[in-house]
């Protein structure tokens, strides 16, 4: 399981979110055109010789934070970089969590248990269906186009073929042959690739910096269908994530989020320091000789 987009606000300086992020392709243009649909004045966008597009940056216009994004098989350098950079300083306002299937009838299979799940949950089930064309790719939503968390299956293979039909100008309606995986690089049957997607927009600002530290699979736990959603047709033993009503200030989050990226760490400090009360004097200690060292440079 990997995100598959990602996208948010980024609290930093413009310049240098632009600086960092250009490091993950080989060149940048200006593409203000593209910053205007999401209400932003300036854009930029960041390609790769071999892979094209990599990433997308906007400023200006639109709150006084830069806000950048990437898709598809560059999302997990993008995430890795996001979340080295700016682990805390990061507002995530779209992720979309998605897992593969490369078998005979999954998708007919997932399809049954995301309709029962649907109806439990009184959701919206629409589809997109071609019946003239069996290879033109099926798709299931699972909840409406304007909710903050809605599901996709679709047949990733066959998206595959029409794309490449597509960029050569037209539509294919028969194919024989193997597909690319371009994240893995491996050939596949279009007939059995099938992608199970979590499409999640985090509503409010303790949702947004809760999904910048949430794992693929803990994206799938911020609401009640998709985590039951999750662990039949995922197979995933996880918890339902509850946003909490009250808000938490910037250093509150901070430091929730160091506790959750350095709990089992702390945890090994606390065998060898006796109780949580030493861990804490440990790390005060360990503060003030770095500010002793940082005032005497």
């Amino acid at each position: 399981m990997r995100f598959d987009w990602y996208q948010a606000t980024i609290e930093a300086d413009s310049f240098s979110v632009l600086s960092a992020v250009e490091k993950l392709g080989s060149f940048v243009e200006r593409d203000d055109k593209i910053a205007k649909r999401y209400r932003y004045d300036q854009g930029f966008s960041v390609h790769h010789y071999e892979r094209g597009l990599v990433a997308r940056v906007f400023w200006g216009g639109n709150g006084k934070n830069p806000h950048a994004f990437s898709s598809g098989q560059d999302t997990d350098a993008f995430v890795d970089l996001v979340r080295s950079e700016w682990p805390d300083r990061h507002l995530v306002t779209r992720l979309d969590s998605a897992e593969d299937f490369y078998e005979e009838g999954a998708y007919d299979r997932i399809l049954r248990v995301s309709k029962r799940i649907a109806k439990d949950h009184h959701l919206q089930f629409p589809k997109i269906e071609d019946e003239l064309n069996p290879i033109a790719g099926r798709t299931q939503y699972i909840g409406s186009k304007t909710s903050d968390y809605r599901g996709r299956l679709y047949e990733k293979g066959w998206e595959v073929v029409q794309k490449s039909a597509e960029r050569r100008g037209g539509f294919c309606t028969e194919f024989r042959g193997m597909v690319v995986n371009e994240l893995t690089g491996e050939f596949i049957d279009p007939s059995i690739w099938v992608r199970l997607e979590l499409q999640g927009r985090p509503s409010g600002e303790e949702a947004r910096r809760a999904a910048a530290a949430a794992s693929p699979s803990e994206a799938w736990t911020f609401t009640s269908w998709s985590t039951d959603l999750a662990r039949e047709a995922l197979s995933l033993e996880i918890e339902r994530f509850y946003v909490r009503t009250r808000k938490f200030s910037k250093d509150e989050m901070a430091f929730r989020w160091m506790c959750k990226q350095y709990g089992a760490m702390l945890t090994r400090r606390l065998l060898s320091a006796g109780d949580w009360a030493a861990v804490g004097r440990d790390i005060g200690s360990v503060i003030e000789q770095i500010k002793s060292s940082s005032s005497n440079d």
